[in-house]
């Protein structure tokens, strides 16, 4: 029995068919993070390859209702990009007064886009690493503190600026 020759070819065609539909289904995660230098109102804007923040609320002895901690908020973000001139100057300490807004947003998809609002920012660290083969280099990773970080409109967390009293 002869195989016609169009069988093997609907097949390719078919097989390639799919695999441009697998393509097309992926998200891809886009996070941008917009640094607002208030003073001058200017803004800068920074692609970032992943962002993680960790808060810890305020805490009370429990037998003295004393405040033993009045919470934190650090936010970690691994760039995509070489830090530029405001950037560098940022992670130094020599620019202040600054807020800051992260957006994510899936591409090809009706998910509602996140985002992350931050104010009364401080750099907490900074690393980068140089390598002496091509393309091994990596983007700067950024640790801050955030006084106030809201998501989606919703303050998830604010700093405690006095210890109010306990009833």
């Amino acid at each position: 029995m002869k195989t016609k020759w169009y069988f093997p070819a609907l097949i390719l065609f078919l097989l390639s068919f799919q695999i441009d539909v697998l393509a097309q289904d992926e998200s891809a995660l886009q996070i941008v993070f917009k640094l607002t230098d208030n003073t001058n109102k200017t803004s800068h804007t920074y692609k970032v390859n992943s962002v993680n923040y960790s808060i810890s609320n305020p805490y009370y002895m429990q037998d003295e209702s004393k405040l033993i901690n009045n919470g934190s908020c650090s936010i970690s973000m691994e760039m995509a990009q070489d830090a530029d001139e405001f950037l560098l100057k940022w992670i130094a300490g020599n620019v202040k007064n600054v807020s800051g807004v992260i957006t994510t947003t899936t591409l090809n998809s009706v998910k509602k886009p996140r985002t992350l609002a931050i104010s009364e920012m401080q750099v907490l660290g900074s690393s980068e690493s140089f390598y002496t083969s091509a393309g091994a280099n990596t983007f700067p990773l950024i640790t801050i503190s955030a006084g106030t970080l809201s998501v989606d409109g919703i303050t998830i967390f604010s700093q405690l600026k006095t210890h109010p009293s306990v009833h």
